[in-house]
């Protein structure tokens, strides 16, 4: 019978019409015009005819009928409703901080017994930054949020009523719940409304026990990030461990040793050291502070602490030598002398051998000994810049004339500045075409003809000239022409030959040629570390009057010798091949982004450049790179250190002068573990907060969670039987039909 009738129905359920009323009027038209139309059709001679046509009539009537039924869509409800108890949540703390070792066992590992003690049914999740289904992998989580995992946990069951809630955690919250409780415990003020409503008791298991811990660390290192050349800075260290331990503090650059020094910890088990460091060069230095590491130390990657410093310049020392005084040496000292940031000793009225050797007494003579030897000997290296402003040696250097400007020649080579300035005592009148200077100069000496042009132009800016930062005095190229156009004429210039190898023309004469084309004014050069600049006039000093006179001031002079005086001693960042790593200090395992910058002697960007380089680790291994600069002059690249410390990055390009070099720092000092002895008072606070809904179970405790027995849901169960589906209104209506035509076929009706 189940086949024909369907499903059996419950009691207490209750009929139900799920077609709409539109669909059953139209199906009851449709089969009352069928009717009819079977009423119509049909004729009956005859009593017997007659009797056979009712029945035939009632037949189709209830086939009809049964229809219309099974369109309404009769369905049998029935609902029941049943409890179901409720959950019980659990959340463990995933972070790095439980991967730390106490004793011979990670911190973690009490976790596994407290899971085995909780109902089999509950749901786990594991957290740190953000909330994840199940029991941890492993403890690599970073960003603990204890906060976040609460409110996670409230959203995602609001509205339910939970059994319970199970927070298993060392205590280290990297969010903000912490600092809210801790401050609003210190103002006294109420904690419950720092923490999210819970669905269900809570029970906090604390995991981690301080007294197994052993860490020797270096918690943090003052440096200030940036230093002075020149200048002492301190490199502070901060070291954290067992109380009174004696241990060795050691300070290295780049791999190398610096110093070493003993520290004994205090009673709180801290202490500081202190290392001074006296920088001679400037640019990026990566230094590293580090303890011994121990066998039984929890957290070997705080025992080094790599910090890179940036050394700048405080003040640049200058050197000024003029061969006589004049407008140019004047206007160039009096802004010199005026800058607070440059630290100026000038000679320019000097004592010349002839002096010392007319048959005067020293003590007759009103001029000091020029102590030429000792500056370009003893003193050379303390300076940034050495200008010669119309000076010729000759006169006052005596037999080692060529040993003191090849220490000047090395200097500018070893990362030194050199500026030459034009007159009647200076480039081919002074003969310095056969020193050695004429090696480090932008220009080539050595004129044969006239030495000097008198007639008076105004320089032109060469194309380098319009994208050099020496030569620009306004905010766009086109700003830079117009000053320079407005600029008066010069009175002449010293000629050379032409421009040195791998130099650029900044400044032109519009007229006047040599064998390479049009005449330098004025030029730059790079040479091995250092820089040199040579400019053709002794007449800058009229670019100040003449702006003046219009009512101008003299920005154009300011700002010419301004920009010529920090390029000269630029940093390593202003060079023509330039690395910038996206930051300093690195986390191992973490890419970092290295840029590479290429352009040519006139600043313009290099597209299509080739560079080749290596990043050298601190254990010596090197990894290569080739990389091709993009249309901007750049070239990036993607690397992802493999060891501590600090990593040296070095860049050459095929045609350009020199190499790019900077360095940064690889810390192991995952966030997660700066912090790593457990925060047992904020899980007091947090139990605190919620009062008698919570429990705080210590370290160690075994006990089952507070949960509550009368925490459900009432779930309703519906069941609906659809009748108009069952096999027997099918057959029904098929016998009802059948036999409707045969009585019509009995009666005599087609």
């Amino acid at each position: 019978m189940t086949a024909l009738l369907g499903p059996a129905l419950g009691e207490g359920g209750s009929l139900t019409w799920t077609s709409s009323d539109a669909v059953v009027g139209l199906a009851i038209l449709a089969a009352a015009v069928a009717w009819l139309w079977a009423w119509w059709t049909g004729r009956a001679v005859g009593a017997e005819a007659r009797g056979l046509r009712r029945a035939e009539l009632v037949a189709w009537a209830l086939a009809l009928a049964s229809l219309v039924v099974a369109v309404a869509g009769p369905v049998w409800v029935e609902e029941s409703g049943r409890r179901e108890p409720g959950k019980l949540v659990v959340l463990v703390d995933g972070s790095a901080s439980m991967g730390v070792r106490e004793g011979n066992a990670p911190r973690g590992e009490a976790v596994a017994s407290i899971l085995e003690a909780l109902p089999s049914e509950a749901e786990v999740f594991t957290f740190d930054e953000d909330l994840r289904s199940g029991p941890p992998a492993g403890w690599t989580g970073r960003g603990t949020d204890v906060g976040l995992a609460l409110s996670a946990v409230a959203d995602r069951y609001l509205g339910q009523q939970l059994q319970g809630v199970v927070l298993i955690t060392d205590g280290l919250d990297r969010g903000s719940l912490r600092r809210e409780l801790a401050r609003a415990d210190a103002e006294g003020l109420p904690l419950s409304g720092m923490v999210p409503a819970l669905p269900g008791p809570l029970t906090v298991y604390a995991v981690g026990q301080a007294e197994e811990l052993y860490d020797v660390a270096i918690d943090e290192v003052q440096s200030g990030g940036f230093a002075f050349l020149r200048t002492p800075f301190t490199l502070t260290a901060r070291v954290r461990g067992p109380a009174g331990k004696r241990l060795v503090v050691t300070l290295q650059r780049e791999g190398r040793l610096v110093e070493e020094k003993e520290l004994s910890l205090g009673p709180e088990g801290t202490g500081e050291v202190g290392f001074t460091v006296r920088p001679t060069k400037v640019g990026r230095f990566a230094y590293e502070l580090s303890v011994p590491v121990e066998e039984q130390d929890a957290v070997p990657g705080n025992n080094r602490y790599p910090v890179v410093i940036r050394v700048v310049r405080d003040r640049t020392r200058v050197l000024q030598v003029t061969g006589s005084p004049s407008y140019d040496q004047k206007f160039l000292r009096l802004f010199l002398k005026e800058d607070p940031s440059v630290d100026l000793v000038s000679f320019f009225i000097l004592r010349t051998r002839q002096d010392m050797g007319a048959g005067w007494h020293g003590d007759e003579l009103s001029l000091i000994a020029f102590p030429y030897e000792r500056l370009f000997s003893e003193e050379l290296q303390t300076f940034d810049l050495v200008v010669l402003q119309n000076f010729d040696y000759a006169p006052y250097f005596e037999w080692s004339a060529d040993g003191l400007l090849q220490n000047l020649a090395d200097y500018v080579q070893q990362g030194g500045a050199l500026v030459m300035t034009g007159g009647d005592r200076s480039f081919d009148l002074a003969g310095y075409g056969e020193t050695p200077l004429a090696d480090v100069l932008p220009v080539r000496l050595g004129v044969t003809g006239p030495r000097t042009d008198e007639a008076r132009f105004r320089p032109v800016l060469t194309t380098a000239g319009r994208a050099h930062p020496l030569t620009r005095l306004g905010a766009t190229p086109e700003e830079s022409d117009a000053a320079w156009q407005r600029l008066p004429e010069q009175d002449g210039l010293n000629r050379v030959v032409g421009l040195a190898p791998d130099a650029a023309a900044l400044l032109q004469h519009p007229t006047l040629r040599t064998e390479q084309g049009p005449a330098p004014v004025l030029a730059v050069r790079e040479v091995g570390r250092g820089r040199s600049m040579a400019l053709m006039v002794d007449a800058s000093w009229r670019w100040s009057f003449s702006e003046a006179a219009q009512g101008r001031g003299n920005q154009a002079y300011l700002r010419f010798w301004k920009n010529a005086l920090r390029w000269l001693v630029a940093d390593p960042e202003d060079q023509r091949i330039v690395i910038v790593p996206a930051r300093e200090n690195v986390l191992l395992g973490d890419e970092v982004r290295i840029v590479v910058k290429v352009r040519d002697a006139g600043y313009l960007p290099v597209a299509g450049a080739k560079v080749r380089g290596e990043v050298t680790a601190p254990s010596g291994e090197s990894t290569p790179f080739e990389l091709v600069t993009d249309a901007g002059g750049e070239a990036p690249l993607a690397f992802a250190p493999v060891e501590q410390g600090a990593h040296r990055v070095v860049a050459r390009s095929e045609g350009v002068p020199g190499q790019g070099e900077t360095v940064f720092a690889v810390s192991d000092r995952d966030p997660e573990l700066v912090e790593i002895v457990p925060d047992g008072r904020f899980l007091q606070r947090l139990a605190l907060a919620y009062g008698d809904r919570a429990t705080l179970r210590p370290a160690g405790s075994r006990q089952g969670p507070v949960l509550d027995p009368g925490a459900g849901r009432e779930v309703m169960d519906r069941r609906e039987t659809a009748l108009a589906s069952a096999p027997l209104v099918a057959v029904l209506f098929g016998l009802l039909s059948s036999l409707a035509w045969f009585l019509r076929r009995r009666a005599g009706a087609r």
